[in-house]
């Protein structure tokens, strides 16, 4: 006697496999990559502890305890107080420049590890039978996995390096317009390392051997990172200050008389009656000087242009989407060349 499925059973039976099939691919992803998850949650971690750690350190001596040292009223806790801020601004100015790394570690583990090495191995087609995947439905499964938790990832770093640098905002170039204090100090981290992520599958999907792979990703996104340091101050309108010039007056405007203390500057130029903009550089101790030189092409004014730090928030957001967009057409020609290459 033979059994018979129904026939919304029958029907069932393959939209049930398929749903296996699809929730089997991300566990598989998880599992093959699951040792740089895991030594990447160690790695920040290991940030957070040292940064929160030595911040906490630093805030265990009150202020009023640290200001009777300077009064001549004696301070039991003096040294240990300067040791604890001594590694703490160590860190704290460290910690800038590995954050301008973390996007190029991502690139590397992209185009490499994450997708070069199979390729070149050529056990990219056991990967693809095993889960029975699609090549674009692994790439896409494995770019839906990696974007989150380098988001959940930098969104993190973001949060731990804001809050240790409060105490430190603008001093000494902490934080405020330094290249990784602006970069670690909103959305543009988080956006940086999601361009790392792109470019680097990118370059793996287009060349297919690890190490060359690499190089590419890396330098792209490096070039990148140069690009926005020298052309982010070019993506916002610029506050202006226009200040008188005379023979009395031929020293240069400072910040925090002439314009807000914390601004980044762009260009000051000597203007003349003309309109005609002369960069001070070219006024040399030849030619007599800044006064002498203004005097003779007829100078009027200084002209300043500089972004007041309220400025950083809305240029990191057109930082961020420039950045990102960059990353989605990284994807989608990973995304063509992979679909023209298999079948």
């Amino acid at each position: 006697m033979t059994a018979t499925l129904p026939p919304a059973e029958r029907a069932d039976a393959p939209s049930s496999a398929a749903r296996d099939r699809r929730a089997a691919l991300p566990r598989a992803v998880l599992r093959l990559h699951r040792k740089a998850l895991v030594v990447g949650a160690v790695l920040v971690g290991l940030f957070t502890l040292l940064l929160l750690g030595s911040l906490l350190w630093r805030s265990a001596y009150s202020p009023a305890e640290v200001a009777a040292c300077g009064t001549g009223s004696g301070c039991p806790g003096l040294n240990a107080y300067e040791t604890a801020h001594t590694v703490y601004w160590s860190l704290l100015n460290q910690s800038q420049n590995v954050l301008l790394l973390v996007p190029l570690v991502i690139a590397a583990y992209a185009a490499g590890p994450l997708t070069a090495r199979e390729r070149e191995l050529g056990t990219h087609h056991l990967l693809w039978t095993q889960s029975a995947a699609s090549p674009v439905r692994w790439l896409r499964s494995t770019l839906a996995l990696g974007s989150v938790a380098v988001a959940v990832g930098a969104v993190f770093l973001v949060m731990v390096f804001r809050t240790a640098v409060a105490p430190m905002e603008g001093v000494w170039g902490f934080g405020g317009w330094e290249p990784g204090g602006y970069v670690g100090s909103g959305p543009v981290l988080v956006a940086y390392c999601l361009l790392g992520l792109a470019f680097g599958v990118c370059a793996g999907t287009l060349i297919g051997r690890a190490l060359p792979a690499i190089f590419a990703g890396v330098a792209g996104t490096g070039l990148l990172l140069v690009a926005g340091t020298f052309g982010r101050s070019w993506l916002w309108p610029v506050s202006t200050v226009v200040t008188p010039f005379s023979e009395g007056r031929g020293a240069w405007p400072s910040p925090g008389t002439d314009w807000p203390k914390g601004a980044e500057v762009r260009g000051q130029w000597l203007v003349t009656g003309d309109g005609v903009r002369i960069d001070p550089a070219s006024c040399t101790a030849p030619t007599g000087g800044i006064k002498e030189c203004g005097v003779r092409a007829g100078v009027e004014s200084w002209l300043v242009e500089f972004h007041p730090l309220w400025h950083r928030l809305p240029l990191q957001l057109v930082e961020t989407g420039l950045v990102l967009l960059l990353a989605v057409l990284a994807v989608g020609a990973a995304f063509l060349v992979l679909r023209r290459r298999t079948p």
